[in-house]
């Protein structure tokens, strides 16, 4: 990310020195290291619950330029997750207040406003000057316009995302490795703003943003050798961590048959009403939920039985002439469960909700 010639004009004052000698006696990080940091630009998009998480351990450990992107005003609800946010900031702009914050912790880092929506108009001019994004929104629009101008500009790209209980990260072309869409179809968005109708507990959203800020970090140090092509899975209630391979071949015949020819698609539940006798409906939640609620139809394969080869063989045997719709009450695991049948050339639809 610099070279030598760069980390060598970056100086240190007296007070950085003190603040971050617990930092610089580490031997993966030392006065080099704090000087990377310190010249490192990062761009946070979204700066709601894992935003304010992200941007507060990055401003502490010394980075000394950060971008906030988000239009939103400061709400009631959202004081339980959004932790540089007080009472008496309430209906004003999140940006401003972040800004006001985090200068007060490291009055040393330049914070830039950006007080709108990333769009496809401003996307370029805003990206190109930043070395990082960390992607800290819950709209599926924007998380594929990052992904395609961050691989546009050779941007690396921090993915998070939570839900409930639950939350997930990944870094994005990172050294050519694997992009957002390897993983999530545009074709699949079905919905936004989860928080708002799933619910989420305000330390789920803690836990993965400091994950994101440690990633951002070790990105910008070299020291992110094991991230590349994984997806790291999250259960705050488990206490369960589960480090997920995606394997790509963007070259082989089959890989483009896949993307092109076995796109996944979406099903309304109008058109599953009119065609009921050829359908099969995996149902992904867990056994409790759906115990409590379910289509007459449906089958119960929780997402995390997806990894044994033996279920995915069952699959394949048990549709032949049906048509295979997924099911889930979020669209982050209908991805990921339509990411495994599309590894194995297994045609099915993601049913909306």
């Amino acid at each position: 990310m610099l070279n030598r010639k760069a980390i060598n004009k970056i100086k240190l004052s007296t007070e950085e020195y003190k603040v971050y000698s617990k930092q610089i006696i580490l031997d993966n990080i030392g006065i080099e290291g704090q000087k990377k940091l310190k010249q490192a630009k990062i761009l946070i998009v979204g700066a709601g619950g894992l935003g304010c998480t992200v941007m507060m351990y990055l401003a502490i450990s010394g980075i000394g330029h950060i971008g906030i992107i988000d239009q939103d005003k400061i709400e009631f609800s959202n004081l339980n997750r959004q932790i540089l946010y007080s009472k008496n900031d309430i209906n004003n702009l999140k940006v401003t207040s972040a800004k006001d914050k985090l200068q007060q912790i490291n009055n040393n880092c330049i914070i830039t406003e950006h007080p709108y929506n990333l769009t496809i108009d401003n996307s370029i001019e805003i990206i190109c000057y930043y070395d990082i994004l960390i992607d800290t929104t819950d709209n599926f629009n924007t998380r594929d316009l990052i992904d395609k101008i961050s691989h546009k500009l050779h941007k690396t790209y921090i993915y998070g995302a939570v839900d409930k209980f639950e939350g997930h990260i990944a870094i994005f072309n990172y050294k050519s490795g694997m992009r957002y869409k390897d993983i999530y179809s545009k074709s699949t968005i079905i919905n936004n703003n989860t928080c708002n109708r799933h619910g989420i507990m305000g330390i789920n959203t803690g836990y993965i943003g400091i994950l994101q800020a440690i990633e951002g970090i070790k990105t910008i140090l070299g020291l992110n050798k094991k991230c590349k092509n994984f997806i790291l899975l999250y259960n705050i209630i488990k206490i369960k961590n589960e480090k997920r391979k995606i394997y790509l071949k963007r070259n082989s015949e089959s890989y483009k048959k896949i993307r092109n020819s076995r796109s996944r698609s979406l099903m309304s539940f109008d058109v599953l009403e009119k065609d009921k006798r050829n359908i099969i409906i995996i149902d992904l939640r867990k056994k409790n939920e759906f115990s409590r609620k379910h289509n007459k139809k449906a089958i119960n394969i929780p997402i995390n039985h997806f990894k044994y080869s033996l279920i995915i063989k069952l699959i394949e045997y048990y549709i032949k002439n049906k048509t295979l719709v997924l099911y889930c009450d979020t669209t982050e695991k209908s991805t990921i469960g339509s990411y495994f049948l599309t590894q194995k050339n297994i045609k099915h639809y993601i049913l909306l909700i």
